[in-house]
Parts: structure tokens; C-alpha cells; sequence
């Protein structure tokens, strides 16, 4: 590292981007835990703070980071330290792919249960700090379900482990979970023991369109107690259908429903035999073989790339699904919903302006908030920010978060103002 300090943001080039259009004072790779341990303490010590990215597909996420400082670029620590296979558990360095650890696990027939977009760029480190989820959330659980065991540095360049390739922990911090979906700001994550499962015989989805006559409560609340056991319960507005499915020739054009079914050929083959007798007089198309994985990765696309500038993401509890997505107007939203978990993500269709997009985003907080559930902005042009709030309205288990992030970065030089309460 060298180079004098700034006493502001930098310039382009500087040392790459931070997110909403700030840049960092330098870039540093580290290759190994002392490399980095030290490179932590030199920026520590020059007053800078601490900002680890992988890939970079999430670095607008949150508020603009509050303070200049340093990327500690995590790529180069990619390596898988340990493989028991049999043990169905893996150890890999945060910096590695998601493609390039789904390859590993596949000369073995497994796979990891998290589901990340651009796996192409996302590192495991990312996709834990910002616990990112897909479709199949609904019978995978979230990522933090599937980490037994972390490795991370403090802001201090002090090397922390916890758990391991067991499932329980003893007492204290739990830090599997706690590191997950912390945003990177309590520690930089370096190494995870995560759990693995067999890849499945078959993997299909269902698509159907939702007719008229279909009331979406009614089909929800029938896919609940149906015989069929799905992966994953999409639904999809016209202009998400056409999106998704469009590019592999499917149906559109009204609201879909994406039905994911996994398991051994007999049981997928069984189940979809029990949703076409179910969803009469429907027409289900059943997308598998090579073209599925194709359809997984565009739902899981979609996501996180909307047609318009803003994101919204909605958690609601899965009964009020329905009723939600009726407030929703197509005209200025697209959605896909993941109609098991009430997860609604929501993408402006076109520019609509701060003023608009403002009042949208008061109401449909305000029917979340109203029955315990929350609405966050992922992605949105920079100095809307303020004005949208975009983690939304303050919990009370805000503080208990600045208490731990006090305990564990007590300099305040990790990812500084991103997080929720400006930590």
C-alpha cells in the first residue's frame, strides 16, 4: 500500500468504485490472512476505512458508504481448504465464485443450497455478507441456514473463527449467523464451512398462466396444503413472465405462476401428475432438462435487474400476498413474487420521478408495516436515498445491532454508514 492520503473522496479513477458514485483512496488485494491482517491495521492506523468487496454486484446496496477509504478486494483468496465430500460440508475462502465453487461441487453431485445472480462474479463473501436469496428460499431456508462455520478479521486485523463443521455452537456470538447479511460491517469475511446436498435427479418448473378464474388467494392457499411439495412459488406479473420465460418460448402475456419441483424422477414425475389434476382445467407447461437451469437462473436474474431505476423488496407475511399484489399498479410496477416466503421484489417499469416513486413507497410501507412486515430499497439513483429512507423506518433491534457492531469494530472503519441506523 502506498500513496499518501486524501483527506476527501477521491476521483475516478482512485481505487475503484465504493457505490453511489463514490471511490476509494486504493484498492488492495490481499492473497493471504496475514497479507490481509496487516493491510487492515496500515488503513486502520492512517485513519481510512475498510470497505471488503468481491465481485461487485452489490456495492449499491444500503446507504452511500459515510467516510473515504480503502477496497479490500477479496478475489484472490478463492481457494477450497477443505473437500470431506462424504461429510457433505465444504471450506472455502470468501473470494471464490459461485460459479466456480458450483463446479467443484459438481465433480461430486452436489450442489450448495444459495442461490446467487451473476454467480459468474458473486463471491461466496458477498453473497453471505448481503444474505442474498432465490426462488427456491421457499425449501432451501436462506443463507444462513446453510454456514456452520466462519472465519472473519476484525477491524483490528485480528483473525476470528467460529463454529465449525458441526451444527451446533457453544455459547457466545453465534458468528456463522451473525456475519450473514451483516453487510460486511462487523468483520471481513475470509473463510466459510457450509453445508452441501446431493444434486437432485430431477428439476423441473411448472408454468401456468392464472386465468381470470383463478382467485390468486384460493391457488396459494391450495398449494399449501397440496400433495405436491415445491421448491419454489413464483408469481409473476404480465411484463415479468415475458421477461423470464419469454426467451425460452413460454407463455405470457398474464399473471404466471412458476411452480419448482425437486427430488428423485419417480416423486417430480408424480408431483407434476398431481398439479395438472389439481390446477384443472389450467395447461401447465413443464420446463426440465437442459432448459431449466436456463429458467432458474433467469427467475433468479430478475431479481436484481429491473427495466426501470428503482427496486423495492417487500417482506409480508405469505397469507397477505395476495392482497398486496393487488395494490400493486402494473402500469408502473413490474413484480415477482415469492408467493411461499411473502417475499415481493418490485421494479419500476420506467423513470417516474422522486416525487412519485416517494408516495409509492410511504404507501406500500405503510400496508406492510401495518401487519408486522418490512419494505426496503435495494436500488435506487443515489440522492433519492434520503427521501425514500431505504431501509425503512427504525426497529428496536436497530440498537441491539450498533451495540454488537460497537463490541466488534470499535473503530467504526468497516463498510461505515451502509448498514441500518448509518452503522
Amino acid at each position: 500500500m502506498s500513496g499518501p492520503w486524501t483527506d476527501g473522496w477521491p476521483e475516478p479513477p482512485g481505487g475503484g468504485p465504493l457505490g453511489d458514485g463514490r471511490h476509494a483512496t486504493a484498492r488492495i488485494r490481499p492473497e493471504s490472512l496475514d497479507q490481509l491482517g496487516e493491510a487492515v491495521r496500515d488503513t486502520v492506523r492512517a485513519g481510512q476505512a475498510l470497505y471488503p468487496q468481491g465481485g461487485g454486484t452489490a456495492i449499491e446496496l444500503g446507504e452511500p458508504p459515510s467516510r473515504p477509504g480503502v477496497i479490500l478486494d477479496m478475489r484472490a483468496m478463492d481457494r477450497v481448504i477443505d473437500y470431506p465430500h462424504a461429510d457433505m460440508t465444504i471450506t472455502v475462502e470468501a473470494g471464490i465464485t459461485a460459479e466456480a465453487l458450483a463446479r467443484v461441487l459438481a465433480s461430486q453431485g452436489q450442489r450448495l443450497l444459495v442461490e446467487a445472480a451473476q454467480p459468474e462474479r458473486a463471491t461466496l463473501g458477498g453473497v453471505f455478507a448481503t444474505g442474498a436469496c432465490g426462488p427456491r428460499r421457499y425449501a432451501w431456508g436462506r443463507p444462513r441456514d446453510q454456514i456452520i462455520g466462519v472465519q472473519f478479521v476484525t477491524s483490528e486485523g485480528v483473525a476470528v473463527k467460529g463454529g465449525g463443521r458441526v451444527v451446533k455452537n457453544v455459547a457466545g456470538y453465534d458468528f456463522p449467523k451473525l456475519m450473514t447479511g451483516s453487510l460486511g460491517t462487523l468483520g471481513i469475511l475470509t473463510s466459510m464451512t457450509l453445508k452441501v446436498r446431493p444434486k437432485p435427479e430431477a428439476s423441473v418448473v411448472a408454468w401456468t398462466i392464472l386465468d381470470a378464474d383463478h382467485d390468486l388467494e384460493s391457488v396459494l392457499a391450495w398449494l399449501n396444503t397440496s400433495d405436491a411439495r415445491p421448491v419454489a412459488i413464483d408469481v409473476l406479473d404480465p411484463r415479468a413472465a415475458e421477461v423470464v420465460g419469454g426467451p425460452a418460448g413460454l407463455p405470457a402475456g398474464r399473471r404466471t405462476l412458476a411452480i419448482g419441483l425437486e427430488g428423485s424422477e419417480v416423486s417430480v414425475r408424480w408431483q407434476i401428475g398431481r398439479l395438472r389434476d389439481e390446477l384443472r382445467p389450467t395447461e401447465i407447461v413443464v420446463v426440465e432438462d437442459e432448459r431449466v437451469e436456463g429458467l432458474w437462473s433467469a427467475l433468479g436474474e430478475f431479481q436484481v435487474r429491473g427495466p426501470g431505476p428503482v427496486s423495492l423488496l417487500a417482506a409480508i407475511r405469505p397469507s397477505l400476498v395476495a392482497s398486496f399484489l393487488d395494490q400493486v399498479d402494473g402500469n408502473r410496477w413490474t413484480f415477482q413474487c415469492h408467493a411461499g416466503d411473502g417475499v415481493v421484489r418490485l421494479h419500476s417499469r420506467d423513470d417516474p420521478g422522486l416525487e412519485a416513486v416517494a408516495d409509492q413507497v410511504r404507501r406500500f410501507r405503510a400496508t406492510v408495516s401495518a401487519h408486522g412486515g418490512t419494505l426496503t430499497v435495494p436500488r435506487c439513483p443515489t440522492d433519492w436515498k434520503p427521501r425514500l429512507n431505504v431501509w425503512g423506518d427504525p426497529r428496536p433491534d436497530w440498537s441491539l445491532a450498533a451495540k454488537i457492531k460497537r463490541a466488534l469494530d470499535p473503530h467504526g472503519a468497516l463498510n461505515p454508514g451502509r448498514f441500518v441506523g448509518g452503522i
